[in-house]
């Protein structure tokens, strides 16, 4: 009589660790908060330079789209934790 597939438990040591797939995404986000970081300063830099912003302004909004990205990340991970 054949097996029939996915039966058993056979194959559920390659079911990844679900903490370890959420750290992993947990790092990933963090990664990318730093890219866009940069990709936000740069932008910021270019519309100052346009004269849309004065420095001042500039800086005022990438502190303040990084203090929103730290506290996206801080809500991020918790969930994560839970």
């Amino acid at each position: 009589m054949k097996k029939k597939r996915g039966s058993g438990s056979r194959g559920l040591g390659k079911i990844p660790n679900v903490k370890k797939v959420f750290n992993t995404g947990f790092l990933l986000s963090i990664g990318i908060a730093s890219i866009a970081k940069e990709n936000a300063e740069s932008i910021v830099r270019d519309i100052v330079a346009k004269g849309r912003l004065n420095e001042k302004q500039g800086r005022k909004l990438v502190s303040d789209l990084i203090k929103r990205s730290k506290k996206e990340r801080e809500r991020v991970r918790r969930l994560l934790m839970r």
